[in-house]
C-alpha cells in the first residue's frame, strides 16, 4: 500500500459530528443526568424517611380511633385497620416500584 492510499484511507475514517457543539452538549447533558440521578436518591431517602414517620402516626392514629369512648363497634375498629393496612401496602408498593421507573426515566 503505498502513502497516497494510505491517506485515501485515513480520510474516510474522520468522523463528522453532526453539529459543532456536539461534543459540549454531550457533557453537558452527562452532568444533567448526574444531577438528576443524586437529587433522585435524595428525593428517594426523603420518601422512605415520610414512609416510616407515617406509618408510625398511622399505627398510633389507628389504636387512639379504636379507643375513642363513642366508638364500640368491631366493624369501625376493623374498617381503621384495614385502611390503615391497604394504605400501607400502597405506599409501599409506590416506593419499591415507581422509584426505579423515575430513576430509569431520568437517565434516558
Amino acid at each position: 500500500m503505498n502513502e497516497q492510499e494510505f491517506k485515501q484511507l485515513m480520510a474516510l475514517s474522520r468522523l463528522k459530528q453532526p453539529f459543532n457543539d456536539f461534543e459540549e452538549r454531550m457533557m453537558l447533558r452527562l452532568e444533567q443526568e448526574n444531577c438528576a440521578k443524586a437529587s433522585a436518591e435524595r428525593y428517594r431517602k426523603i420518601a422512605w424517611l415520610f414512609f416510616i414517620l407515617g406509618a408510625i402516626m398511622g399505627g398510633c392514629a389507628t389504636v387512639v380511633i379504636t379507643m375513642l369512648p363513642g366508638i364500640n363497634g368491631e366493624l369501625v375498629v376493623l374498617g381503621c385497620r384495614m385502611l390503615y393496612v391497604i394504605l400501607m401496602l400502597a405506599a409501599l408498593n409506590y416506593l419499591l416500584s415507581g422509584s426505579r421507573w423515575r430513576i430509569l426515566k431520568s437517565s434516558l
